[in-house]
């Protein structure tokens, strides 16, 4: 059953379907990290609130994570072009639909990256927001 919290994880997840290009580590699909470059992502969903006192109607906001996981061994610069290449496939006022329910992305950023082990993770944030 469909449901505005579902809906808004079901629409992200298919834009990030679209992005071409690299391996990816979904969501409670668990798996083996790919040897290669690949994205790992996380939809972290902020509190709801009404958007008025007479109104079911809740205003929903949160983040996409998407982290592009490299090698090590090339310039931060270049892991930073890669990850503005991945985050352009969330543009800034972008609809996204599913089941009735729209979000709306609000924007997007490339966070510094840090070594983990033997590889160098970059976050990448989208932001998004819906009224459902």
């Amino acid at each position: 059953m469909a449901n505005p919290e579902s809906d808004i994880h079901a629409a992200l997840m298919a834009q990030a379907e679209t992005i071409t290009g690299y391996s990816m580590l979904w969501p409670q699909k668990g798996g083996d990290q790919p040897a290669g470059e690949h994205i790992r992502i996380s939809h972290v969903p902020n509190d709801n609130a009404p958007a008025d006192l007479s109104s079911d109607v809740m205003e929903r906001q949160g983040f996409l994570y998407l982290t592009l996981v490299s090698d090590l061994g090339q310039y931060e610069a270049v892991t930073k072009r890669k990850a503005g290449e991945i985050a352009a496939y969330f543009k800034r006022g972008k609809p996204l639909k599913m089941n009735g329910t729209t979000v709306k992305i609000t924007g997007h950023n490339v966070r510094p990256g840090r070594q983990e082990g033997g590889r160098w993770e970059t976050p990448i944030r989208i932001s998004y927001w819906s009224m459902a």
